[in-house]
This record gives structure tokens, sequence and C-alpha cells, in this order.
């Protein structure tokens, strides 16, 4: 261990000592390193011009990017959003890793669970792209990369200095300032501070207050090299309605915006710290990153009602205060055999997670007693490597492998009820191909066709206070493949569409509303999935992305809360008038929500309207219309056996869901101040 952390302080050292040395180089000598040619029928980069039409409620709404990805908030508004991809219900992302300028956003053994991925600490308006992966195909990427990852960066500086003022229904209030230096000024500092509020339709309010502050320094650039410092603060408080029992509703004993614990809420913060160098000439590029983290969650929950306390309620308290640290090296370089170009890739990452967390039995905020507490020492160091070959002009091959090596070590933090203790360590290894063929070469028209095959496996890890319990399965394995093409066949349409399978062997998951761990099966999924983009004028464009998944245990079972049916279109409209607009739907077809099929969660579909005005380039008027059609849909939703006063003491089993929003308006301005 001391020797692998003593490498990566090497390999930084050696970073900032090549930055300090290439800054001498003349800079007329410019090599610039475009994104790399797409591996996947489903990989793609996204700019931030896609984000600026699309009406958003949180930070988290930038996942919607991700073609065929469906998000939901169940919980004030602060807790994590649920994600939907690919058959999987990845909670708050255990099957999906999002990482903002390499530092990973999802948190191992997390209070609430497992790859819990918070991006209330981002500001949409600093992000640069975001770069889309779905599969496990990529060797880069790891823990909880199975049916996708997003890479979201942020820019090195915005072009004008800007104030924004919102608000709107329920309460709504935002306040966003970038402050941005112009060319030539020394590090070129870019700065970024949000305050958001939002009260919801909740007979409870949410009273949901943001703080967000983003920084960015340039310390080194030149022709060669960049050296840039990121600093963020991020905090906010919530209160929450929580899911409500369906049959409630009916029977009109509660409104569908009541709550039958109104001491539901939570709060959260996170600070984070990067360095990150840049080198790059005509033939290799590096780049070496530490980053760090400081996070704290506190949710205060009650699922069951009073189920098993019928006198005080079976409140819950989560608990997680952590830092975290740790380094993403890769290598690049480009180069012949004989007459054949290659390129070559070799990576390193690390991670050390230490954490305090725990579980407690609450009522209105009020520990009774302690469940479990613990603390949690966790290391994740990985290895991987790319090699691509390009014998012909039609035909790309891929090959690539990751090996990660995890060790974890959980002690007892105070008394408990269910004490946890104990250590093991595993390691699993990815191997990776894809394949890139370009059928058609005779004109430049159908060398925009690509037909992608890929095949790889991935993992995601199971929960620190699991694995020491049964070390038979610390890590969960994914299998998936696929078959693809993307293609340009005329200038204005772009299409592709892929069939994919997956597959995920049996794991343990830490059950962290109860501090037990239960088996789930072994899975299997499959599906098909398409983009759609035709630009119908110069300034009118219509997309349509468009899935259908397949999802079932190896017994016949379903996957509760599994997606079938996802679908996101919009027409945009950029005049050059200044005129702006997007009309878009959002659909989530019935699923079922548990494993024998009986309980269903409806569909849902949700129009948006987003209109915008830009005035003399310094002024942009907008107003955003969300759920146009006032649409009873549910956000969220869960098979629960729960208990209200009064009913049977074996609980109830049924749906229990959180409504979603009704019809909102928002407006505000945005000027631009230098």
């Amino acid at each position: 261990m001391l020797v692998m952390k003593t490498l990566c302080i090497l390999i930084f050292v050696f970073a900032l000592t090549h930055a300090a040395v290439a800054a001498q180089y003349d800079p007329v000598e410019v090599y610039v390193w475009g994104q790399q040619p797409t591996s996947a029928a489903t990989e793609q980069t996204r700019w931030s011009k896609d984000l600026e039409l699309r009406p958003s409620n949180t930070p988290s709404d930038v996942m919607r990017l991700t073609p065929t990805l469906m998000i939901s908030q169940h919980h004030g508004g602060g807790k994590a959003d649920q994600i939907l991809l690919r058959g999987f219900d990845s909670d708050h992302g255990t099957d999906f890793q999002v990482t903002v300028d390499g530092i990973p956003v999802n948190m191992v053994s997390n209070a609430h669970g497992q790859g819990y991925a918070d991006l209330h600490w981002l500001i949409p308006e600093t992000i640069d792209r975001v770069e889309i992966y779905k599969g496990s195909y990529f060797p880069h990427l790891g823990d909880f990369a199975t049916s996708g990852a997003i890479n979201i960066v942020t820019k090195r500086y915005a072009q004008q200095s800007s104030l924004t003022v919102m608000g709107g229904s329920y309460q709504t209030a935002r306040f966003l300032g970038t402050l941005s230096s112009p060319e030539g000024t020394f590090l070129r500092p870019y700065m970024a501070f949000e305050y958001y509020h939002n009260d919801g339709p909740f007979k409870n309010p949410n009273e949901y207050n943001r703080y967000n502050f983003f920084s960015k320094i340039n310390i080194i650039s030149n022709a060669r090299s960049n050296l840039e410092f990121l600093a963020t603060y991020f905090s906010s408080n919530w209160n929450a309605s929580g899911e409500i029992p369906s049959r409630a509703v009916r029977d009109r004993s509660l409104g569908r915006f009541g709550s039958v614990d109104s001491s539901e809420g939570g709060n959260s913060e996170r600070q984070n710290l990067s360095l990150i160098y840049d080198f790059a000439d005509a033939n290799q590029s590096l780049r070496a990153q530490t980053w760090m983290s400081w996070y704290r969650l506190q949710l205060w929950s009650n699922f069951t009602f009073f189920l098993n306390n019928p006198v005080e309620g079976d409140g819950i308290e989560q608990n997680d205060k952590r830092f975290l640290i740790g380094n993403n090296v890769i290598y690049r370089r480009n180069y012949s055999l004989g007459d054949i170009p290659t390129e070559t890739l070799l990576g390193f990452q690390s991670r050390f997670d230490h954490i305090k967390v725990g579980l407690f039995n609450q009522e209105k905020r009020h520990r009774l007693s302690t469940t479990n507490d613990n603390l949690i020492r966790q290391t994740n160091l990985s290895w991987f490597a790319h090699q691509e070959i390009r014998p012909t002009n039609w035909f790309r091959g891929q090959l690539g492998a990751r090996l990660d090596n995890f060790w974890w070590n959980v002690t007892q933090a105070g008394p408990a009820t269910q004490p946890i203790a104990g250590s093991a360590s595993e390691s699993i290894a990815s191997p990776k191909m894809n394949l890139i063929f370009t059928p058609f070469t005779d004109n430049e028209v159908t060398q925009r066709t690509n037909l992608f095959f890929n095949i790889g496996g991935g993992f995601h890890s199971n929960d620190a206070r699991v694995v020491v319990q049964d070390s038979t399965r610390p890590l969960a394995r994914f299998w998936g493949g696929e078959l693809g093409v993307r293609t340009r066949l005329v200038e204005k349409m772009g299409f592709s569409t892929a069939y994919w399978r997956s597959y995920l062997s049996s794991e343990l998951v830490f059950v962290g509303d109860e501090g037990t761990f239960e088996p789930s099966g072994a899975s299997k999924r499959h599906g098909i999935e398409a983009e759609f983009r035709y630009d119908i004028l110069p300034w009118l464009t219509y997309d349509l992305d468009a899935s259908y998944s397949w999802a079932r245990f190896t017994n016949g079972e379903a996957v509760p809360l599994a997606p079938r049916a996802l679908a996101f279109t919009g027409l945009t409209a950029r005049h050059d008038s200044g005129l702006q607009a997007r009309l878009q739907m959002r659909y989530i077809g019935p699923r079922y929500a548990i494993e024998d099929r009986s309980i269903k969660v409806p569909q849902s579909a949700i129009f948006d309207l987003f209109l915008k005005y830009i005035w003399q380039q310094r002024h942009e008027f907008f107003v955003a219309f969300q759920n146009l059609a006032n649409t009873k849909w549910r956000s969220a939703e869960h098979a629960v056996t729960s208990r209200l006063q009064g009913e049977p003491p074996e609980g109830v089993l049924g749906a229990n869901f959180t409504p979603g929003d009704p019809f909102t308006a928002t407006a505000g301005v945005t000027m631009r101040l230098w």
C-alpha cells in the first residue's frame, strides 16, 4: 500500500516538474488533441449548448443529456436522484458511474445506498461538455460503470461574466453569478456562485435551500501544457413529505401532496479540490490528477410509518461523514507498426475513503437508539490498458483490460444493536473489446456510417458492511455486449441504434434503511435503443431518444422497478432574431414494482416548454413551463409493506409513491456584465 501511494506521489511530482519545463517551450508549437473517435454506437459527447433550452429543477437534470436515461426525485429536492437506464433501476447510482472533471461522484458504502451519486454541488452553467458512455466496454471506467457512465467536464473560463435572477411557482428563487477575467489575465480565474430555494407543491413545504461555489484557476497554460486548480463548496438543507401510501390517497384520508411523517428531510455538504496537469505533443498526451473531497449527509426518513414501532413510529436517521482522496493518471501515445497506425493507452487510478457511517432510530429528528455505527476504511487501486490498431481505412480494433483491487476494513464506532466489524480484500479483472467498421469508403457521405461490436466485463462493488459479513460476493460481476450503427447519410439527419444484452451476477445488497443485507439473484437484461436527429430548417431541429428493455432474474421473476419503455423527444428552435424555444416530452412506460408482477407502476408522459429571447447579446429573458398538461404522475414509487394508524399490526403491502410536480412556471433574466 505504501509503495502504491509513493508511486502516485512520484507520478504527480513528475507531472508538476514537467509542467515547469514545458512552460519554457516556444508557444508557436501548438498541439491539439480533440475528441477521440467513438468506440460504440451509444458513445457520444453533448455540449453545453444542449443544456441551454432544457427546463430543469436540479443540477442532476444534466444526466438527461444521456439518451434514454431518466431521473426522478422523491425526497424534497435535496436527495440524490433515482436513475433509470438500460433495464436498471440504479437507485441513486449503484449501476451508473458519475464523475465531474475526473472527481468521482458515486459514494461507496454510503449511509443511504451503495453508489449514492449526489450532483447537487454542480452548477449547470459551468458545464462545458458531458462525455457519455453506455455499457462496460471502456477500460478507464471502473466501479459502478455497468449500465453506463458520464464524465461532466467544466469550463476553463467563461467568455463573459454574468448575473442571473429567476423566480417562479412554489416560492422558487435562484440567484447565479459568474465571474471570468479577460484573456491574458494572470492565472485567469473563473468563479461561479449560486443560491436556490424551492418549497414545492407539498402541504409540508420543502424549504429546500442550496448554496454553491465553484472556482477554477489556470496556473500554467501554454502550447504544450496546462495546469489547473479547481475548488468547489456546496451546502443544502430541506424538508420532505416522503413516499405516501396510494391506498390512503384513494380513500381520501391523505391528500396527494400530503405527508404521513412531516419530520422527514435532510442536509448535505461537499467540498472538492482538484489539481490537473495536461501535457501533449504531436505523438503523445499525459493527464495527471490528484483530487480530494470532504462530504457529509444526514437523512431523516420514514418508509414504513408505524409497522415496527406503533407508538413512536419507524423514523430513521442515516448519517455519513467522510474524507476521500485519489489520483488519475492516463498516458496515450500514437505510433506506427510498419504501415499500421496504432495507439496505446495506459492508466492508473486510486481512491481512498475514510468514512464514519451510522443508522439510528428517531422520532421527529430526535435519536432514540443506534442500529449500527461504523468506521470504514476502503481502498480501490486500478490499472488499465487499451490498444488500438487501424490496419485499414475501414476497420479499427480495440483491446483493453482493467484490474481493480479492493481492501475493506470496518470497525465499531460505538455501541449498536447490530454491530458490524471485519476486514476483506478482493481483485477483479475486466477484459474489453471494441470493433469498429466503416463499410463504405468510396465517398465522403458514406464514410459517415459506422458499425460497432462491443463486449466487455465490468462490476459494481458491494457495501463494505456487507463484504466483511459475507466475503463470498464482495464484487458483483457484470458482462455486457452490443451491436450498433451510427450514421449521417444525409447532411441534415443523424441516426443511431443498438441492440444490447447484459448479465449481472448475484449480489448482496446492504439495505441502508434497515441496517441489514439481503441477497439479490443473478439477472439478465436486453433491449434496443435508438437516437434520431433531424434539422428541419436551419433554425429548427427535432430529436428523439427511445428505448425498450427486458429485465428479469434468472429464476424468471421480474426485477423490481426495472424500466421498460423510455422516450425523450423535442423540437428546438434557435432563430436569428434572438427568439429560442424548446417543446419536449418525457415518457416512462409502465413497469413492475415487485418480483411477482402483482403491482405495477403506471406510465407517465410529461410535456415541458422553454422560451428565451436574447437581446443585443447582453441580456437573456427566459420562461419555463413544466408539466404543461398538469398531468397527475408519480415521480417515484416502491412496493412497501407499511402500516398507518388503525391498520393491522402486520401492515399492508402496497404502492408508496412521491407525486410528480404539477404545472409549474418560472421566469428570469441573465445579464452579461462585460
